[in-house]
């Protein structure tokens, strides 16, 4: 046998027993799936026996390598690639007993800036959140959490841009991680009504892409629909009208008390001004009609008997006659009475003041206060 024909013997038998001459085949067909940071890599092995066992080795950019084996064709390394905006090289291995085989790389990572088409082939994408949906009229609202609520994970600490698409129109919205839900409206034309139309939305955050469908079926317009959505509509605008109007009645009171406050040091003003007692209730600007001064009666002598009560009458009087009376004390007439004696009342001959009565009095006028007059009775006149 010559020597080529040995070495061509060799190989073929190399070929068909790969354990005896420590040949072991390489995996095959791996891949990565990389969805919502769940990492899970895959691959085929044609002809595994009791000792083939893998090695897998993930190597970050940014930190230390680190290597797992199993026995299974496939592996969740999400613990050993937590760090989302990283990037990441796996190496896989075939073990039997003490051979090995040939590694197999693949890449991946979830940032746009480690991210070549050249050298990543699997791109790994994130769940659009979770989107509801409601019908108003001819509009579709649309409202869902932003990615970074939902993921906690501070790479998407960010804008989030997306777009939704219905009847062949792309519209682009946005929204920040500051805001409790991202919303859109979406319009749609009256002749969907009693359709369902589907929305597709897709966006991207921190070059991570996400996408999702949303069928939203349109209720049929009626009269009662409609009335109910007018009536829901304005239920939904009346708490937001009290509150303007509250936060402008606050806004117009602080504006007052603040020129009031500027009056009050510029100027002298009563302490609560004129324009404030028109908007405080239970002040009223009525001005009081000042009292008319009255000169009071100092009588001078004795006062004269009154026999009968009468009622006060104001006379008219000229200003001269007023301005002449308020300035004057007037006197009460005095008259001197004769003395008489108990002896001359108890006699018979004392005859004037038994029968004279007293309406044979003299009469005259006594003013009381200033404007007022009434009429008085003097003393008796003797009785002759």
């Amino acid at each position: 046998m010559s020597k080529h024909a040995v070495v061509q013997f060799g190989v073929v038998y190399a070929l068909l027993f790969p354990g005896v001459f420590g040949f072991v085949p390489s995996p095959t067909n791996v891949s990565v799936v990389c969805h919502n940071f769940v990492n899970v890599l895959y691959w085929n092995y044609s002809n595994p026996t009791e000792q083939t066992k893998f090695a897998i080795k993930v190597e970050p950019y940014e930190s230390p390598s680190q290597t797992v084996d199993t026995s299974q064709t496939y592996l969740d390394i999400s613990s050993y690639s937590t760090d989302v905006e990283d990037d990441y090289l796996v190496l896989l291995t075939a073990h039997d007993g003490q051979e090995k085989s040939e590694n197999v790389s693949i890449r991946f990572t979830y940032s746009k800036d480690y991210f070549d088409e050249n050298k990543h082939k699997y791109k790994c994408s994130l769940d659009f959140p979770a989107v509801n949906t409601s019908v108003h009229k001819d509009v579709i609202e649309v409202s869902f959490q932003h990615p970074f609520k939902l993921y906690k994970q501070e790479i998407m600490n960010d804008e989030f841009t997306y777009t939704i698409t219905h009847d062949e129109q792309m519209v682009e919205y946005s929204c920040f991680e500051d805001e409790d839900l991202c919303n859109a409206e979406v319009h749609f034309n009256q002749s969907v009504a009693g359709q369902c139309v589907e929305l597709k939305l897709e966006g991207v955050i921190a070059g991570i892409p996400s996408y999702t469908y949303s069928n939203v079926c349109v209720p049929q317009q009626t009269p009662e629909t409609e009335d109910s959505a007018i009536s829901s509509h304005i239920k939904d605008k009346t708490g937001l009208i009290a509150a303007l109007i509250g936060v402008g009645t606050i806004v117009l009171f602080i504006t007052m008390g603040f020129v009031w406050l500027l009056c009050r040091k510029w100027s002298k003003i009563p302490k609560i001004p004129a324009f404030l007692r028109n908007v405080i209730p239970g002040q009223s600007p009525t001005t009081q009609p000042e009292p008319t001064p009255i000169s009071k009666m100092t009588p001078q002598g004795h006062t004269p008997l009154l026999t009968e009560s009468f009622s006060y009458d104001s006379f008219p009087s000229s200003p001269t006659e007023k301005d002449c009376k308020e300035n004057t004390i007037l006197d009460d007439t005095v008259v001197d009475l004769p003395v008489v004696s108990e002896e001359d009342m108890e006699g018979e001959d004392f005859e004037g003041f038994g029968s004279s009565s007293d309406y044979d009095r003299p009469k005259f006028l006594q003013e009381m206060s200033p404007g007022d007059f009434t009429e008085g009775y003097g003393p008796r006149p003797p009785v002759i």
